[in-house]
């Protein structure tokens, strides 16, 4: 492989500084005075009389003219203390800035008539925010005009130093211009050679002095000022009294040449990011957009980043230069922005993070947003977030909120595609919403020849008003679009789906009737798993088996859900209620044991946690069921909408709230968060329909076949006798049923008597202890209270190991039955058998 080398200069370009009389001769080399006073002053020795006459006349005007201009300067002249030219320059014409004034404010006030008869389109004239942008588009003209001129002045004109501008004496001017009107004269005296070329050298020598080539004006370097003065000013303008963040500290203060970094501490309950822009900018000096403010992750809300940027103008400020602004005030070190594009809706960038360092996880919005300086209250809520990969993140910055619109009802959309996904609206990247119904596996498949499928459980939280109802109103159409049988138990005491009343095969208005639809959709999957047991299934290989342990829609029975609205008010409202251990447990059951039979569990709940549901083994298998399958988070009341105790299903980046309104003043209902069936969650849009109970009945009820609905049990076989009864008539008659039934039962048992009964004898506890020995928990529990306190006491009396002690002590607190006093443990409560 052949090796490019460089070629090398022959000679060194870099001029070396020159001392001496050397240097004053190079000097006087390059100055044009010299030779323009040589030649002033050896040609009139050869010129005719004439063109010599028409020289003297000509030089003594020029230097009668510069005399008086020397000495009378005029506006072509500035003097020190009346600002620079270029400012000059810009605000010198009043009359015209004045007319400017008028035309604007004539064309704030034209009308969309006038507007369109002037050739301007009428929609740009009803903007709300047309004169504000017309302000700022007029005030960023003359900001760059007025930059441009002052560095023309700069770059053209000599430099201020030399004095150049200032008035001079009479006495100054003579000696300056008079020789120009004196040395054409001598011309006309008779002289020796030798005479002419002392008035040439003469000549020569003032041509140097007066007329040398000025240097050029260099901008001035800024230098910068000592952290003391900073600090000073912070205290007078920020930190004062009255000041917009009192008592604060700048700390941690670093100044180099190009920019100023500090950590601002507020000492009141104020956060340290209250502070804006503005009060910085005109305690440094320095334009707005050169302070940057922003809060770390890992830092607390008392404390917060600045950074100034000292020798930034006007125009290097400009917004829209995001890779610019992105390296110099990145909050992730060594991350990188690119690929900067135009959306219909705003714009797009992606965010390229180091090898080492921040991870996507770690990448927030409104460090994002505060980075890059977005202004508005809703610049985080404008930042949506996709990960691409490990290291790439893509950001769209959205001024328009593409679902806005709302997404009508689509029943094309709510069809079940082959792998088991419906839409039910539109992210805001304009793709389809999916939801699971189904999880279909081809490896195995009934006799049919369709594959078998498992139920996917569902979870949504909100709260009201937030567009659920809206979701789970879509979920219905569809589910009777595709042949599902359809369960739900309103919390709302059958408000919340009043029209559904008789479009459901089963519907409940009570939290009793919640608990027995729980059961029966229990018994309902036990008696699917009883006669799949007795099918036959082909395998992969198209062989025949005998025993089907998994699910196959619509052989013979049809996939169904049971939904549960409020599902929190249910457990909740009354924790001591009949119902709530049985409907926790019927609950869980469903969502552990009957995804196989083709019956999926759905819960909607308000609550900003899912801890609230409680600590118990069926609250636990609920928790861990809810995070397996699809998950919509609409509106809360609380801001953290993605601290939902969902594990592994935590979103990855903190979830911006979603506003109750958008900022056309429209409503957000049916906006949410929908899992991606990870931990990224994409906002969308619910479609909507005024009446989607209407729509949904151009499609068949599908019910339970006879012998599910005799397992469902009497409640579900005598739904149509309590339908149209209110949540609290309903509660009544399902309870008198349950009692009825109790009663059958308890005719139909057999009691066997002996004719001479064994005589009883006591039975110590100890005996009882061999026949069913103590369960760990009970064992750790007798002991405490038997007066063992500490783990290793309690381990010596129960011969169990100290881990196994230390389980139960923590198993027993979470139920409530011990508590931990200055680490002595003590009973808190009786532990039942």
């Amino acid at each position: 492989m052949a090796t490019t080398i460089a070629p090398q200069k022959e000679h060194d370009e870099t001029l070396h500084e020159e001392t001496g009389p050397q240097a004053r001769i190079s000097q006087m080399k390059r100055n044009p005075g010299l030779y323009i006073g040589a030649a002033l002053g050896l040609a009139p020795a050869v010129m005719p009389d004439g063109i010599l006459l028409a020289t003297t006349f000509g030089a003594t005007g020029v230097a009668a003219g510069w005399a008086v201009l020397g000495v009378l300067p005029g506006p072509w002249r500035w003097l020190p203390g009346n600002g620079e030219p270029w400012e000059w320059m810009c605000r010198s014409s009043r009359r015209g800035y004045r007319r400017t004034l008028r035309r604007m404010r004539r064309r704030l006030a034209q009308t969309g008539t006038e507007a369109k008869a002037n050739g301007i389109p009428a929609g740009w004239y009803g903007h709300p925010d047309r004169p504000a942008l017309i302000r700022k588009v007029t005030a960023d003209a003359r900001r760059a005009r007025c930059e441009l001129l002052r560095r023309a002045w700069a770059k053209t004109l000599p430099d201020w130093e030399t004095g150049w501008w200032r008035a001079y004496t009479a006495k100054e001017m003579t000696l300056l211009a008079g020789p120009l009107a004196a040395i054409p004269v001598t011309g006309f005296v008779d002289m020796p050679w030798w005479a002419h070329l002392v008035v040439g050298s003469l000549s020569a020598a003032w041509g140097a002095k007066v007329l040398h080539k000025p240097a050029l004006s260099v901008l001035p370097e800024p230098k910068a000022a000592p952290d003391d003065w900073y600090q000073a000013r912070w205290t007078e303008w920020i930190a004062g009294e009255r000041g917009p963040l009192p008592a604060s500290k700048l700390t941690s203060v670093h100044v180099d040449a190009d920019q100023l970094t500090a950590v601002i501490v507020s000492t009141t309950a104020r956060p340290a990011t209250s502070l804006t822009q503005d009060p910085v900018s005109i305690a440094f000096d320095v334009p707005p957009r050169a302070v940057n403010i922003y809060r770390p992750d890992d830092m607390p809300a008392s404390r917060a980043k600045l950074t100034v940027r000292l020798r930034a103008t006007a125009a290097e400020l400009v917004d829209g230069d995001l890779p610019a602004e992105w390296k110099e005030f990145s909050p992730y070190a060594g991350s990188e922005l690119y690929d900067v594009e135009e959306t219909p809706f705003g714009r797009k960038f992606k965010i390229l993070l180091p090898r080492r360092g921040a991870g996507v996880a770690e990448v927030q919005a409104r460090s994002i947003a505060q980075a890059l300086d977005m202004e508005g209250e809703d610049g985080t809520a404008r930042l949506h977030l996709r990960v691409l990969d490990s290291r790439r993140i893509e950001v769209n910055d959205m001024s328009v909120n593409p679902l806005a619109g709302g997404v009508p009802l689509n029943l094309d959309a709510l069809t079940m595609d082959d792998q088991g996904y419906i839409s039910v609206g539109k992210d805001i990247y304009g793709q389809p919403a999916k939801w699971r119904l189904l999880k279909f596996d081809p490896a195995r498949r009934g006799l049919s020849g369709r594959p078998s499928a498992s139920a996917v459980m569902a979870f949504g939280s909100g709260t009201t008003g937030a567009g659920k109802t809206s979701l789970e109103e879509d979920l219905q159409v569809s589910q009777r679009l595709n042949g599902f049988v359809s369960w739900l138990a309103d919390g709302k005491g059958g408000a919340g789906y009043a029209p559904w009343n008789n479009d459901l095969d089963w519907l409940v208005k009570s939290a009793y009737g919640a608990m027995l639809m729980g059961q029966g959709a229990n018994r309902a999957s036990e008696y699917r798993y009883a006669e799949q047991m007795k099918m036959q299934w082909l395998d992969e290989e198209g062989y025949t088996e005998n025993g089907r342990s998994f699910f196959v829609p619509w052989e013979p029975f049809a996939p169904m859900v049971v939904t549960w609205d409020e599902f929190n008010e249910m457990v909740l409202k009354d924790p001591q209620a009949d119902h709530v251990k049985p409907l926790l447990r019927s609950v869980s059951s469903v969502g552990r044991l009957s995804r196989a039979a083709g019956i999926a569990a759905r819960i909607w709940v308000q609550i900003p946690n899912l801890d609230s549901l409680g600590s118990d083994s069926s609250a636990n298998a609920i928790r861990d069921m809810l995070q397996s399958g699809n998950i919509a988070l609409f509106r809360t009341a609380r801001a953290d909408v993605d601290i939902m105790s969902l594990g592994s299903r935590s979103p990855d980046f903190r979830l911006a709230p979603l506003p109750e309104r958008f900022p056309d003043g429209s409503e957000t209902g049916g906006l949410f968060y929908i899992a991606d069936g990870k931990a990224q969650y994409t906002q969308s849009r619910a479609m909507f329909h005024t009446n989607p109970a209407r729509v949904s009945r151009q499609f068949p009820l599908q019910t339970l076949t006879d012998r599910e609905a005799e397992a469902a049990g009497p409640a579900y076989l005598r739904r149509e006798e309590y339908r149209h009864l209110d949540a609290v008539d309903e509660e009544a008659f399902l309870r008198d049923l349950v009692k009825e039934q109790q009663a059958k039962s308890s005719k139909k048992v057999t009691v066997i008597d002996t004719k001479s009964p064994a005589p009883t004898a006591d039975v110590d506890d100890e005996d009882l202890d061999e026949l069913v020995p103590l369960t760990r928990t009970q064992k750790v529990w007798h002991a405490v209270d038997a007066g063992a306190r500490r783990n290793k006491q309690i381990s010596e009396v129960t011969e169990l190991k100290p881990a196994n002690v230390a389980g139960a002590t923590t198993r027993l607190e979470r139920l409530g039955k011990l508590r931990k006093v200055e680490r002595d443990w003590h009973t808190a409560e009786y532990l039942d058998a």
